[in-house]
């Protein structure tokens, strides 16, 4: 476990009361608010609360936005409630599927306790005697405690690695960018970016125009039509020996001329590829890391697992209505790359292969390919 919490003190909120009910007028005032116990800084956006950020995008800023939310879901739920028993029911049901949403998102990588939160209802009686009850107490967990919530070493090859030749223009790996077995679905990566470390959405933004880019990361404004191969291809730059991203056109090729097979085991369902000369890959459904760049879950947590595959080619879209090779989400203005996606259903007469734009900053998962 690296240090990077002994930066910071232990840090205690009491979040300021909010909500309140009568049971008898005049006698009984109940309110409820959270107490807040972190060893990571938190922003919870009031004035009057000590308030501290990390340095990073990552999941200290996760944890921010979820507490924030249980906060404003407590005032909701007790603003037109009247009895105690309604309240605590309002309440505990609001922060029990915000807090469910969260450990969802993380339930593959639940790690060390960072933060704790109560949930606690203050009972005044004559405005003189108070009596204190914890409702509920919610736990999170930070893995990473490093800035840098992406693998920070080189990406080693796996000893299962292996070309296959499918009968198509390029050979294929047998598995997932930094998988260790074939089944694996290995890590999710930003498009341009060979080290695997980028997290931040600085310089990205989301208005009702669409979205603006002033970030120098993932290709950067413009950036070059075809990335497979050259320093900005995590697969080059870290497995070296010939292995690359693949183009859009090998990509297409792969979906075209092979036959995509529906498979099962138990609840896991993959795509079995088989090639024009019979041999096989095997495809995991891999999900995708965060959805929406400036909601909520951005970099959150994979989500789509065991349901849709999200593969990242090294192409980027054509532009609308031109010819040139510099691609932009439609009203968006903004440079996309070629995603593709396998999407399984209950079997192989409803699964579908295609492929859509994606923004570069999002993390999917890569299959190399291997010239021949």
């Amino acid at each position: 476990m690296k240090t990077y919490y002994s930066l910071f003190l232990m840090l205690s909120f009491l979040v300021t009361a909010i909500g309140c009910s009568k049971d008898e007028p005049g006698d009984l005032v109940d309110s409820y608010y959270l107490d807040i116990q972190s060893m990571v800084a938190l922003n919870l956006d009031d004035d009057d609360e000590e308030q501290g950020t990390m340095p990073d995008n990552g999941h200290a800023d996760v944890l921010s936005k979820t507490i924030r939310k249980m906060k404003d879901a407590l005032a909701a739920a007790t603003s037109e409630q009247s009895s105690r028993q309604a309240n605590d029911a309002a309440a505990m049901k609001a922060c029990d599927e915000i807090y469910n949403e969260y450990a969802k998102a993380y339930a593959g990588s639940k790690g060390v306790t960072v933060c704790t939160v109560k949930v606690i209802r203050r009972k005044q009686v004559d405005q003189v005697r108070q009596e204190i009850v914890t409702l509920r107490t919610y736990p999170f967990w930070i893995v990473e405690v490093d800035p840098d919530p992406l693998p920070t070493e080189k990406i080693e090859k796996p000893e299962i690695l292996e070309q296959v030749d499918l009968g198509l223009s390029v050979n294929w790996a047998n598995c997932n960018l930094a998988a260790k077995q074939i089944e694996d679905y290995g890590a999710y990566y930003a498009w341009g970016d060979p080290t695997g470390k980028l997290w931040s959405a600085d310089g990205i933004g989301y208005n009702t125009k669409g979205y603006t880019w002033k970030s120098e990361d993932y290709g950067g404004v413009n950036p070059p039509a075809d990335i497979s191969g050259t320093q900005l291809d995590i697969v080059t730059m870290n497995w070296e020996d010939g292995w690359r991203m693949p183009t859009y056109e090998e990509a297409k090729e792969l979906k075209e001329k092979c036959q995509w097979m529906l498979r099962s085991h138990g609840d896991i369902k993959w795509f079995e590829v088989i090639g024009p000369n019979g041999n096989s890959i095997v495809m995991p459904l891999t999900g995708f890391l965060g959805d929406d760049l400036g909601g909520d879950r951005f970099h959150t947590g994979s989500h789509g697992v065991n349901q849709t595959g999200y593969y990242w080619t090294s192409t980027i879209c054509p532009t609308p209505l031109t010819t040139e090779q510099r691609g932009y989400g439609i009203n968006d203005g903004v440079a996309t790359a070629w995603l593709m996606y396998c999407m399984g259903g209950q079997d192989d007469s409803d699964s579908h292969i295609g492929f859509i734009d994606e923004l570069r900053a999002m993390h999917r998962a890569i299959r190399p390919v291997h010239d021949k």
